[in-house]
């Protein structure tokens, strides 16, 4: 770790003056007036000095008001994994304005996206149409990776995040993590207690959860009965469900054949389609899930257009692949070997693949077909790119284990969870909640993935009031969050 002190109350000025100051060609920080940007050189992998170091990318967005030193510095993580923290650096600089008044933000990019030595597997995008090609994909990134495979975990992040917070000498941090994030911000809660001052987790999960994606598939069906329940009458929740699950069977026995909009080989849109495009509009933009009563039903009548549309949006994987002169959004082998070195599996990683693939089968026989409804199970359990047999070719026997036990800190902690999300649902931000002591949850309505997109500013303005006074405060304007329109 490097630990030259660096100023934590420094002036303002433009973005390009700060990255004069720190020796870098204006236009190199991010694109926020005040930013300061740097490097830390760190090793691969800590526990192994033989595999070399890499480069992590950081900045710092200073607090507005220069006349004073800034309150505390709060860091966030946008999720993925693979995801660019700094690619979203204005959006936080705007989202959380409030709260730069009088403290500084530290965005740290993760090793091997963007700025960070992006790693490199030979995958990109677009990804593999099925989920067998998309499985295969994974597990040939992890032996393309070689031994840097096992440098990509949640651990070897979280103590970059402390490798820079000690270069700047900030003395605790305020965490905030969105989706994969809150799991990244967990596990530096684990290794650096003394390090933290507060946590918000928006749009949470527990650091052991359901790689059967069960709670998921209870928050989907939930999501679309309280879309209908605010809906005025355009809709009514049970008969959507019934109508995706008898699509489901018509798409199960039948595949829909399409052709991608932007071109390219034609698609098979069937039964686990059906599952991701369900699972994604809940996840995402308001005005998604908000068609998805509109499009069940026209697709059983006979018209479908707003399904093929909606299956153009659904994928195992989202994000923009690295081009030249840009900035590199999302990273797919970063993505791989986080997930596959760190969640739960479904069968003995020491086991060779053919007994893997065994154990899973089984697994999966054994549920209940009613768990998932209105889908399938092999649909539901196939639809998620994070969860099932996703990694289930990844070659690492040994994976980096990650502590699910703690110790945690014995401090605030805000998990903010939108109860239209089927991606990170309310029942999994409890159990998330219940890692720690003195945690609080805060539910969103007529919110999906990740709170703070909510454009009222409701959901920002109650985890920037929890940063400022460890409480979540006023919870009012939650009352005020209109629900999403159902077209009709």
């Amino acid at each position: 770790m490097l630990a030259a002190a660096f100023a934590v109350a420094a002036t303002g000025g433009t973005a390009a003056a700060s990255a004069q100051r720190a020796g870098r060609e204006p236009g190199d920080c991010v694109a926020v007036p005040g930013a300061d940007c740097g490097t830390v050189r760190v090793p691969l992998v800590r526990s192994r000095p033989e595999l070399g170091t890499t480069t992590v990318a950081y900045a710092v967005i200073r607090h507005r008001d220069a006349s004073r030193p800034a309150k505390g510095t709060f860091t966030v993580n946008p999720g993925g994994p693979g995801d660019s923290a700094l690619v979203y650096a204005p959006g936080y600089a705007a989202t959380f304005a409030g709260l730069l008044k009088d403290h500084d933000l530290l965005i740290v990019e993760p090793r091997g996206v963007n700025r960070s030595d992006p790693a490199n597997c030979g995958a990109g995008l677009p990804l593999p149409a099925t989920r067998d090609g998309f499985v295969r994909m994974i597990g040939a990134c992890g032996t393309a990776l070689g031994e840097r495979r096992r440098a990509y975990t949640s651990a070897e992040i979280a103590d970059d995040i402390d490798a820079v917070r000690a270069r700047l000498g900030i003395p605790r941090l305020d965490l905030l993590g969105e989706s994969y994030g809150t799991y990244l911000m967990t596990v530096y809660a684990q290794r650096h207690p003394d390090r933290v001052r507060s946590a918000v987790l928006s749009s949470a999960y527990p650091l052991a959860f359901d790689l059967w994606a069960r709670p998921n598939v209870r928050a989907a069906n939930r999501a679309v009965r309280l879309l209908c329940e605010r809906s005025g009458g355009a809709c009514d929740g049970d008969r959507v469900l019934r109508d995706v699950s008898r699509l489901a069977g018509r798409l199960k026995a039948r595949p829909l054949r399409y052709t991608p909009e932007g071109g390219g080989p034609a698609r098979d849109l069937d039964d686990t389609s059906l599952a991701a495009i369900v699972y994604g509009a809940a996840s995402g933009a308001p005005e998604d899930i908000g068609d998805l009563p509109a499009m069940v039903r026209t697709a059983l009548s006979g018209d479908t257009r707003m399904l093929v549309e909606a299956a153009g949006k659904a994928g195992p994987m989202s994000g923009s692949a690295l081009r030249r002169n840009e900035e590199q959004e999302f990273n797919v082998a970063h993505a791989a070997a986080v997930m596959c070195n760190d969640y739960p599996t479904l069968w003995d990683r020491k086991a060779p693949v053919r007994t893997r693939l065994r154990q899973y089968a089984a697994g999966r026989a054994a549920l209940p077909e009613r768990t998932f409804w209105p889908f399938g199970k092999v649909a539901w359990t196939s639809a998620i790119s994070d969860q099932g047999d996703a990694c289930i070719r990844w070659p690492d026997r040994d994976a980096p284990a990650q502590p699910t036990n703690g110790p945690f800190p014995d401090v605030p902690v805000l998990v903010v969870s939108g109860d239209l999300d089927p991606n990170t649902p309310t029942e999994s931000g409890r159990l998330a909640a219940r890692q720690f002591r003195r945690a609080t949850v805060v539910e969103v309505p007529n919110v999906g993935h990740v709170a703070e997109r909510e454009p009222s500013g409701c959901a920002a303005g109650i985890e920037s009031a929890f940063v400022r006074d460890l409480r979540p405060g006023d919870l009012s304007c939650l009352a005020a969050v209109p629900p999403v329109p159902v077209r009709s």
